[in-house]
C-alpha cells in the first residue's frame, strides 16, 4: 500500500534474508549491538548431505523480478 506522490511499500523477503548486528558506540563509549536485517539475493543454501552445501533459488522470491524483497508489508513468521 502507498500513498500519492510516496515510494511503494516493500518487505525484505524472509526466506532468504540474513540477521546480522551491528556495533555502535552509545554516548558513554560503551559498545552497543544492535541487529540489522540484511536482504538476500533470491537464493538460499541448502544442506543436502553433511558438509554438501547447494545454492537453490528462494521459494518466495527467486522467480520476482526484485529477488531479496516483497511487495507490501509482511511480518515476519
Amino acid at each position: 500500500m502507498s500513498t500519492p506522490g510516496s515510494v511503494p511499500q516493500r518487505s525484505v523477503c524472509h526466506g532468504c534474508r540474513q540477521v546480522t548486528h551491528i556495533r555502535l558506540e552509545d554516548e558513554d563509549d560503551t559498545a552497543v549491538l544492535r541487529p540489522m536485517t540484511v536482504p538476500g539475493q533470491g537464493s538460499i543454501y541448502h544442506e543436502t548431505a553433511p558438509g554438501v552445501m547447494v545454492e537453490r533459488v528462494c521459494s518466495y522470491c527467486g522467480e520476482s523480478d526484485d529477488p531479496g524483497w516483497m511487495p507490501g508489508f509482511v511480518p515476519p513468521v
